[in-house]
């Protein structure tokens, strides 16, 4: 099966727990061969002994036979609505077979639920109710259809045809064993007996189990082969990649086998004996709800793993549109604002350089030179801040020491930058919001502090990273502050969106100190940070 990839590079195989439920691996197929060895070993070893000793295994139960019929109706069918689910959603032709044979053991085992509760009415009294020959054939004629619907749904053309009418496959061999129960009666006699004669005593109230006939033998030994090919089958799909219930399907099929085999020896004569056949059909019964079992429990985990696929290919989907935004509104400022930026800067140059211009005016050119110039800043800063991911092969302080290199060659500030070694490599939405955050931080430094020094740090301490820029400015009170002035809202709301906290300290003549905490990445296996390069990022630092 070929391996293709969604968006993000997430298999869409993972989408898809119908496909990859309880897909097994060599250990799981080592394991399913040798629990299908052990149970051919003591299968075999219970024929052998048995038909050593001549010990008849029955169990004398009016009414159990009742309630494991309709047991076995209930799994059946339950077996044949997944196998017809899995075929609905995967196009499985060999499901569609599947369903169809299930449906036909589901109608026998209803068959013979209803003839026992009929013979409820009769009890031990009454020397218990035989089977009649019709109602015998029924029930073998039911189980050949079904081992020949598991062996045929592996061939191809079968299976092929089988797409084009896939409700009449699936439902009328169910339907054809429905009908032979009302021309079972008419056709018995004409067919070759299934039972041999019994004779019961006065001292024997329980009848003896009658000896086994030529086409009893037959029929069961024909049954008994094509359960066991099937059970082959079940055992290859397991193997290459079918549900998990196959290979519980494969170790049942085992012992549908065997209790054919049984049935040929101890026929199952009377409502209310379960023979050691009718014993060995309820062991596959119970293997069947196992296997519903399993499966049920790998589709609630494939389940979640889609889920969890697709809460990724929701993230990296969000991520992806916000990369988009931020390149198509970081164009927009290079091609929009930036260049009506800079031609008003030329119409202002032009006007300055005027002769007759009066000295008030060539004042309010050089003010409104140094408010374009300020604007120019601003929408780079915003470029720079918006094309973060543009860069994501440099690490964090590579990005922010050409931010903070280039604040200082334009300004005419000194500044600092220092980044600690141990500090990681952070998500690229987190990097490119602690660098708007320095930004911002930097722009009220320019506008209102009237600094001459402008440190930026980034350290690493008790789990968190923390940005810190400060200045040697004539700092103000924060308290007084109404939250519009000094972008501080802005900081804030940013840091907030990191999952960081944001604090301010400052004092009036004394500077102010912006710090952002933020909780540090986990570290990669073998003590690497996640994302970076070579897991530490030198200290650097710039004066202007």
């Amino acid at each position: 099966m070929s391996r293709t990839l969604g968006p993000a590079g997430v298999p869409t195989r993972a989408l898809d727990p119908m496909v990859a439920a309880g897909r097994p691996g060599r250990g799981s197929a080592r394991r399913l061969d040798v629990a299908i060895g052990a149970t051919v070993a003591a299968l075999l070893a219970t024929l052998v002994i048995g038909l050593g000793v001549p010990v008849e295994v029955r169990v004398v139960a009016p009414g159990l036979d009742l309630a494991i019929d309709t047991v076995a109706t209930l799994v059946t069918l339950a077996v044949a609505v997944l196998a017809w689910q899995r075929y609905r959603d995967r196009g499985q032709r060999t499901a569609l077979f599947e369903a169809s044979a299930f449906l036909v053991l589901a109608a026998a085992s209803a068959i013979a639920a209803i003839q026992a509760l009929a013979a409820l009415d009769t009890g031990i009294a009454a020397g218990l109710a035989p089977f009649s020959e019709g109602a015998l054939y029924v029930a073998t004629a039911a189980r050949l259809i079904a081992a020949t619907l598991l062996v045929v749904g592996e061939a191809p053309a079968l299976r092929a045809s089988g797409t084009r009418m896939p409700r009449l496959v699936a439902i009328g061999p169910a339907a054809v064993v429905v009908g032979l129960v009302l021309v079972a009666p008419a056709v018995a006699g004409a067919l070759p007996p299934l039972l041999g004669a019994t004779a019961t005593g006065p001292g024997q109230p329980v009848p003896a189990l009658p000896p086994p006939t030529a086409a009893n033998v037959v029929l069961q030994a024909i049954g008994a082969a094509l359960f066991a090919a099937a059970a082959a089958s079940a055992r290859r799909r397991a193997v290459r990649g079918g549900p998990v219930s196959e290979g519980f399907l494969a170790v049942g099929l085992v012992f549908a086998a065997f209790a054919q085999l049984h049935l040929a020896f101890y026929p199952s004569a009377y409502a209310g004996i379960m023979t050691s056949g009718d014993l060995l059909y309820l062991a596959f019964d119970v293997i069947l709800l196992l296997g519903i079992e399993a499966e049920t429990r790998a589709y609630t985990v494939e389940l979640r793993h889609a889920n969890l696929g697709l809460e990724r290919l929701r993230e990296a989907e969000v991520g992806r549109a916000a990369i988009e935004e931020r390149a198509r509104l970081s164009r927009e400022l290079h091609d929009g604002l930036a260049q009506d930026l800079w031609f008003a800067k030329l119409k202002v140059g032009r006007l300055a350089a005027l002769p007759d211009l009066d000295p008030e005016a060539r004042s309010l050119c050089s003010e409104l030179d140094e408010a374009i110039d300020a604007g120019l800043t601003e929408a780079r800063q915003a470029v720079m801040a918006l094309r973060a991911e543009d860069h994501a092969a440099d690490s964090f302080s590579e990005l922010m020491a050409r931010y903070v290199d280039d604040y200082g060659d334009r300004f005419g500030i000194r500044t600092e930058f220092v980044c600690a070694r141990d500090v990681p490599r952070l998500d690229t939405r987190v990097e490119a919001e602690l660098l708007r955050i320095a930004q911002e931080a930097l722009s009220n430094i320019l506008r209102h502090a009237d600094a001459t020094v402008v440190r930026v740090e980034v350290a690493r301490a008790h789990g968190l990273v923390v940005l810190t820029v400060r200045d040697n400015g004539r700092g103000f009170d924060p308290s007084a502050v109404d939250g519009r002035g000094f972008g501080l809202t802005s900081m804030s709301e940013r840091a907030a969106l990191i999952g960081g906290r944001f604090t301010i300290d400052s004092r009036p003549l004394d500077g102010a100190r912006v710090t952002i905490e933020i909780p540090a990445p986990p570290e990669a296996p073998g003590g690497s940070a996640r994302g970076s390069a070579a897991g530490t990022t030198p200290t650097r630092g710039v004066a202007r």
